[in-house]
């Protein structure tokens, strides 16, 4: 197996790591969201993530041969995330220390359209590449998500109450 794929699945679980570690540490009150190096901390490790996955695929070992129409819909999957994530994000104005509830747009229809977003590009980048070993981190990921997405709605619920529990009650994950 290629080196250089070893250090990119490292590199990728470390990161994963490091945000799910800020995440708890936010549950528990042990770090703000206020806390600009621990963001900043966060955010590279995000981005040292998606690097990571973007060029892991592409040197999967354990790659399958797709048919093309298969590789197409990887690809489309891929483009819908990146859309849907940064739409999201525009959306959004920002990744912290959002002081209202977005409820209109894509979160309209789904409460956490980022984190699908992310769950479309990790499934649609792996397809495309027909990469099979790199779909057992990308699952590990997209269980990470979904955690995150849980804690996410822990703290809405607490901080906006019914009408956050109603909102929930009228979306998508």
């Amino acid at each position: 197996m290629n080196h250089n794929y070893i250090i990119l699945f490292l590199v990728f679980f470390a990161c994963l790591a490091v945000r799910t570690s800020y995440e708890l540490l936010k549950k528990s009150g042990k770090i703000s969201e206020q806390n600009t190096p621990a963001f900043i901390t966060v955010l590279v490790a995000m981005i040292l993530l998606w690097v990571s996955w973007f060029a892991m695929c592409p040197m999967d070992a354990f790659k399958i041969d797709l048919p093309a129409i298969a590789r197409m819909i990887g690809l489309a999957l891929f483009v819908v995330g990146i859309g849907l994530a940064f739409t999201a994000l525009a959306q959004l104005k920002g990744v912290e220390h959002i002081d209202h509830l977005v409820t209109t747009g894509l979160f309209s229809i789904t409460r956490h359209p980022m984190y699908v977003g992310f769950v479309f590009w990790i499934v649609g980048w792996a397809i495309y590449h027909g990469a099979a070993l790199s779909l057992v981190p990308g699952m590990v990921c997209i269980g990470n998500i979904v955690f995150w997405a849980r804690l996410e709605d822990e703290r809405l619920l607490v901080t906006y109450g019914e009408r956050y529990k109603k909102y929930k009650e009228e979306t998508l994950f």
